[in-house]
């Protein structure tokens, strides 16, 4: 092969600028050895070059040739970014040995490549699944662990599921994971496959730091014993010592539990607490959710502006709520200004105007 053939087909791959022929990979396959690792060996400085030697050339080779081509693909790691689209990076994954491909196994877990990666894992050693996502739990940068659960355990269109011990096993292993976003997926689906995993945990998981979690965790505790949940969630409300956003998630779990009427002492209590954040939620939860007359009353004396101004707003006898105590259509001592208002409408200009 005549160099000045070699460099042309170089630059119309570097190019990248007009198809190529579908025969072109097959006859650089042909080509002798040595031919060929000179042209390889320019192409792989290029990522254009890199992409057709994944995608053209190495389903080419013969197996041998093609595990020299891969192991020589394999270095260029920004080829394999997660969040860099190449359909091509899972072609290696087919051609590597096992043995390469479970050692690294929380390098192609986290790489654009993981669905090939977790497909044959599946097809050849299926029983080794739990085993290696804990591995990469363990071992994976946070788009591995992330990556891992949303490809095994949440996305219905993947073709690789986790199911049985397993499943729970990793889910276990997830919730404990330093990543905020692999515990609120973990917690997501342990809320709906297995809620009393997160419910016999409810004392640790209630101060997650994750409000994902948080959320998760007292819906679970709440649909297996409400009882129990209600008690453990007022201790907490009334602990001036917790974190505020654990008391924070605390409220609105009650609040989308119980009626107005059952939590509206509960929020007298804490629309005047000295604590502005905690009676600030409060009041966004009395007005979105839990309007009561009681309330608004209490939160108008409060210690804290912004509460006083949102009672003002729901008490005003001409435009506030009349759930919370405010105006409302019909009412006596509104009646007249509503019709002088309707009549308004009707009235007929003087004359000369």
């Amino acid at each position: 092969m005549a160099e000045d053939q070699a460099a042309a087909i170089v630059k119309r791959i570097l190019k990248d600028e007009e198809p190529l022929s579908p025969e072109l990979a097959g006859d650089v396959a042909a080509w002798g050895t040595t031919a060929r690792a000179k042209l390889v060996h320019r192409l792989l400085a290029e990522a254009h070059g890199r992409r057709w030697l994944r995608g053209a050339l190495l389903s080419e080779l013969a197996p041998a040739d093609a595990m020299v081509l891969a192991e020589q693909l394999r270095p260029f790691n920004e080829d394999f970014a997660v969040n860099r689209r190449d359909s091509t990076t899972g072609n290696l994954v087919g051609v590597l040995p096992p043995a390469d491909l479970l050692r690294e196994a929380a390098f192609w877990a986290g790489s654009n490549a993981a669905g090939a990666f977790w497909r044959r894992l599946w097809d050849e050693a299926p029983n080794d699944l739990p085993e290696v996502a804990q591995r990469v739990l363990r071992e994976g940068e946070p788009a591995a662990r992330e990556t891992t659960l949303a490809l095994l355990l949440v996305d219905p269109y993947s073709p690789v599921r986790l199911d049985g011990a397993g499943r729970l096993v990793v889910l276990r292993h997830a919730l404990d994971d330093r990543d905020d976003e692999v515990r609120g997926l973990a917690a997501d689906v342990l809320a709906e496959e297995a809620p009393e995993e997160l419910a016999t945990r409810l004392s640790s998981l209630m101060l997650d730091t994750s409000e994902r979690v948080r959320v998760a965790s007292w819906d679970a505790a709440m649909a297996i014993d409400f009882e129990a949940a209600r008690e453990t969630a007022l201790a907490l409300l009334t602990d001036d010592d917790a974190p505020l956003d654990a008391r924070r998630t605390a409220l609105l779990a009650l609040s989308g539990a119980m009626s107005t009427p059952e939590i509206a002492p509960i929020l007298e209590v804490l629309v005047v607490h000295p604590e502005r954040a905690l009676a600030e939620v409060a009041t966004d939860v009395l007005w979105t959710y839990h309007r009561s007359p009681s309330v608004a009353m209490a939160a108008a004396q409060s210690p804290h502006e912004a509460v006083r101004a949102a009672a003002a707003r729901l008490l005003n006898p001409q435009t506030g709520s009349p759930a919370a105590g405010g105006s409302r259509p019909g009412a006596p001592d509104r009646g007249h200004d509503i019709y002088q208002e309707m009549l308004k409408g009707y009235e007929r200009p003087a004359k000369g105007e």
